[in-house]
């Protein structure tokens, strides 16, 4: 396989030198010509539905913002997003772009590239020096360190959502299992060709999935939250849990207004924690309905209750989780 990207490699390079003048004139072109082969050589066919979306739809209608690729793992899960350029076109001026397309897809991993230039992010990473965990040119730097910067990108790598950098003729620290199960459906590599790999412990002592918070008075206020592993947001108070937790499973089509009124897990039918207005259903005492003692508007028009004691948050949370059919442990906090 590193063969064959080395091969990819100096064609691309060759496409750049003679016909450079052609491909900086258009988008399209530095796709087809550039972009589309070094994705393929890296395991990611980009005629294959299951495995590329091509033109992602960004957040929910309304917005036309599209990611170019959006690369899905073995579960059709989105693993990153990558946006392309013309050849030549500057990639600085479109990094808050990728930044925005990820923290909308909750997804953690993001690229830039205008067929020569490949610039890689990590957006769970709290400094922009730490984010940047691949930036490479084709055409300046030598053909073998190339590839083994592409690494980062070969879909058995990105697929496992926790790549390892390769800075050295083989890559370390990938589960041989997952490696070997997601080569053979991608790439055509059985399980006995996998390489024997080192299998990292990664340390996340801060992160604990929200079906493991028991809330006891006077316990530390959360700092952080992130959805399936993408890239955190920044947190200040346990409503705010409840409230992101809203936010994502809306932008992500988990919670429409079709779902609405969500009734209160703890109600007896006449409390609602979503709802389409801030107002619970009407009652025998009150036709119209009471407001929402203290009420969030989310993203997609949605409001949401928030007059609830931090255990309450935390259950409301997972209740709308399971309700919407989404694993609580996918969801982490972080504490200080």
């Amino acid at each position: 396989m590193l063969d064959d990207l080395v091969a990819v490699i100096e064609t691309l390079k060759a496409r750049i030198r003679d016909y450079g003048d052609s491909l900086r004139q258009n988008e399209y072109r530095t796709r087809a010509a550039l972009i589309d082969p070094l994705l393929q050589v890296l395991g990611w066919d980009v005629a294959d539905p299951r495995l590329v979306t091509l033109e992602y739809r960004v957040a929910p209608s309304g917005n036309s913002a599209r990611a170019d690729y959006a690369l899905l793992g073995t579960d059709g899960r989105l693993v990153a997003a990558i946006d392309a350029k013309r050849l030549g076109e500057s990639l600085e001026n479109h990094e808050k772009q990728i930044f925005d397309y990820a923290w909308n897809l909750q997804v953690k991993h993001g690229g830039l590239t205008d067929g020569n230039w490949w610039y890689f992010v990590d957006f769970s990473k709290f400094t922009d020096k730490d984010r940047t965990v691949m930036q490479v040119s084709l055409t300046d730097t030598p053909v073998h360190e190339t590839a083994l910067k592409l690494l980062l990108l070969w879909r058995p790598n990105l697929a496992s959502r926790q790549p390892v950098a390769a800075n050295e003729p083989e890559l370390v620290a990938l589960n041989q299992t997952a490696l070997a199960g997601i080569a053979s459906q991608s790439i055509g590599v059985s399980p006995a060709q996998a390489p024997d790999l080192p299998v990292p412990t990664p340390v996340e002592a801060n992160w604990k999935p929200l079906s493991n918070i028991n809330y006891n008075q006077g316990d530390s206020k959360p700092v952080g939250i992130r959805f399936s592993g993408s890239n955190q947001k920044q947190i200040k108070s346990w409503v705010d849990i409840w409230s992101e937790v809203c936010e994502w499973l809306a932008v992500s089509g988990k919670l429409t207004s079709k779902d609405c009124p969500v009734p209160s897990p703890r109600g007896s039918g006449v409390r609602v924690i979503v709802n389409t207005i801030p107002k619970h259903p009407p009652s025998s005492k009150n036709p119209d309905g009471n407001d929402f003692a203290q009420s969030r508007s989310i993203s997609t028009g949605l409001f949401i209750e928030t007059n609830y004691n931090p255990r309450d948050l935390i259950h409301n949370s997972m209740f709308l989780l399971k309700k919407q059919g989404v694993d609580p442990t996918d969801v982490e906090l972080r504490f200080p």
